[in-house]
């Protein structure tokens, strides 16, 4: 289960930060692709995109795991602790900024997880602001 959400925690800032949404489709819930596809239809429509880079996973522990009953699946839920950088800018600001130190930040995010068949998809993504 944590290799499953350190995996998956990588190809999804990677396609948020530059990728192709389609890149990740097959690990996420369709709620969950739904979702991240309306984050990033509306982040192009306000000229904003995410900068995300250098990102480090300090911890990820388990934190719930249920058994699936009355047509509900398997689930778990993981928290990270990350470090890294993290920010929405607009589009046409200079990408490339001089000093990224002011922008490092330690942060969590809760990621839940569904089963479907022998794979775990990604359902949902609660962040967390700094955590110290």
């Amino acid at each position: 289960m944590i290799e499953q959400a350190k995996t998956i925690f990588f190809k999804l800032k990677r396609v948020k930060g530059m990728g192709n949404i389609e890149d990740v489709k097959k690990y996420l819930s369709a709620n969950c692709f739904h979702k991240l596809k309306k984050e990033l239809d509306d982040l192009e429509k306000n000229k904003k995109k995410w900068v995300i880079k250098n990102l480090l996973i300090r911890e990820v522990a388990v934190i719930a795991v249920s058994k699936g009953k009355n047509n509900k699946p398997d689930c778990f839920t993981a928290l990270l602790n990350v470090i890294g950088i993290q920010f929405i800018t607009g589009k046409d600001q200079v990408t490339e900024l001089t000093n990224y130190s002011a922008h490092v930040k330690n942060f969590s995010e809760q990621w839940s997880f569904v089963r479907q068949g022998e794979w775990w998809l990604l359902d949902s993504v609660r962040s967390h602001h700094s955590i110290f």
